[in-house]
């Protein structure tokens, strides 16, 4: 990894001499490295939970979340993303008008779902995740708000802080679920580990950033926030709308144990996969390098797409060969239904990391509405063929829907210009051999067991 991103340096033209230079490999190695250990305890919290609280509770647990994360990520309004980017330079006013911001909105937000409640029991046919998703509800305006210091924070390039932070407070909640699910206490658990995550990342983050509460609030301020925030937050929540599907469609129609098999079908392949999101925040800096130089463009994205699936392919069918090894042995013999989905969850984390990057691009040269119309066509078709196929093929029907979504990836490929597009020569045999892999080891495998 790090000779990969000394290479994309140099593609960029950063000759590793200067302080830029330095800057950027270190910010680079550090975003890679908080993914890397980020993923370690989110699979070492999955396994212990899986292990003793079981699919049932667990199902339950993973509505609820799925629902309550994507509404503190629509809460924060981009108002975050707004203070990173501001070219003036956010005063204690600034700050605190975002922390209203973001307070109203949440609150609004989190009031409205809890409303939807009745609903939602009408939908489920069940009114088992209740409880544990009024409680979640109250930490919306939690996770939201620790958006304003942390964007305090990375405007002033402490990112090694903001690391620290998030890592300490993934900790912090491993260790509230892991001690609570050894006691017995079911979906409660991990709803106490989100919880202990969620408040512990907002205390420190305020701490940190010496961000202070007041009461201070500019309206014209406000305006500005939102004008900016709601664009960014419909082009990034569009891609996130998918986290939605398994909680209220496959839940629907298979049930809580469903959803947590696909969700840790879901988990395994995305946490395997989740270096392709450090890949790419790192290409939209090394590419924003590179815009007038179409070569040097072209020529970095090839290589990093390259490099990307040759580093992630194997990973994914790594465990398409150990996975039933790991489920009898580690996480547990009644999770076995997760492989039935793994292969094709593995096969759209592989084919969207060719996009990903791509998408990057695109962001890079100011299209960033061909991103978001793919990610709705991607979120639409995920949707609609899981509406279609899972009540008669249950979470294989989730499978397909898996790949038929990858079809919405086609926008971000015709969208990007053909002077700046990658060639797929070599891409495409190595992406369609990992996919084979992943289907056909498990079918072979399995025939000598």
């Amino acid at each position: 990894m790090r000779s990969e991103l000394r290479r994309l340096w140099r593609s960029a033209g950063i000759d590793g001499t200067s302080e830029l230079s330095s800057q950027a490999f270190r910010g680079g190695a550090l975003l890679a490295a908080r993914y890397g250990i980020g993923i370690f305890i989110s699979l070492a919290n999955m396994l212990v939970l899986t292990w003793w609280i079981g699919p049932h509770a667990y199902g339950i647990f993973v509505t609820a979340i799925g629902i309550v994360s994507f509404l503190a990520a629509v809460g924060r309004v981009g108002t975050d993303t707004y203070l990173v980017r501001s070219p003036v330079v956010p005063d204690e006013t600034m700050y605190s008008t975002a922390i209203f911001v973001i307070l109203i909105s949440s609150a609004i937000l989190a009031g409205l779902a809890a409303a939807m409640t009745p609903l939602l029991i009408r939908w489920y046919g069940s009114r088992e995740f209740v409880a544990p998703y009024l409680v979640l509800l109250m930490t919306v305006p939690v996770s939201a708000l620790a958006g304003i210091p942390t964007a305090k924070l990375e405007r002033g390039l402490e990112f090694t802080r903001v690391a620290g932070i998030e890592l300490a407070g993934q900790f912090t909640g491993l260790i509230a679920s892991v001690t609570l699910a050894r006691l017995g206490s079911g979906v409660w658990a991990p709803l106490a580990g989100q919880s202990a995550w969620q408040v512990f990342v907002l205390i420190s983050t305020f701490y940190a950033s010496s961000e202070r509460w007041n009461f201070r609030f500019r309206i014209d301020e406000a305006r500005k926030m939102l004008r900016y925030g709601i664009g960014l937050t419909v082009s990034l929540r569009a891609w996130q709308a998918r986290t939605l599907v398994n909680p209220m469609l496959v839940g629907r129609f298979a049930g809580a144990e469903a959803v947590a098999y696909v969700a840790l079908a879901l988990r395994i392949a995305e946490s395997l996969g989740a270096l392709r999101l450090a890949a790419g925040r790192i290409a939209i800096a090394v590419l924003a390098r590179l815009q007038q130089k179409t070569d040097q463009f072209r020529s970095a994205l090839e290589q990093a797409l390259h490099v990307q699936v040759l580093t992630l392919g194997p990973l994914l069918c790594a465990f398409a060969l150990s996975g039933s090894l790991v489920m009898k042995h580690v996480i547990g013999v009644r999770w076995m239904p997760s492989l039935a989905v793994y292969p094709f969850v593995a096969a759209g984390v592989l084919v969207n990391s060719v996009y990903n990057l791509q998408a990057s691009g695109l962001f890079v040269r100011g299209k960033q509405w061909i991103v978001t119309s793919a990610f709705a066509v991607h979120v639409a078709l995920l949707a609609g063929i899981t509406w279609l196929l899972v009540p008669k093929l249950r979470i294989a029907g989730y499978g397909w829907a898996e790949l038929g979504a990858c079809g919405g990836y086609w926008i971000i490929h015709s969208g990007t210009e053909k002077s700046f597009s990658p060639s797929y020569r070599r891409l495409a045999p190595l992406t369609a051999g990992f996919i084979a892999i992943l289907f056909l080891v498990p079918t072979v495998y399995g025939a000598f067991q």
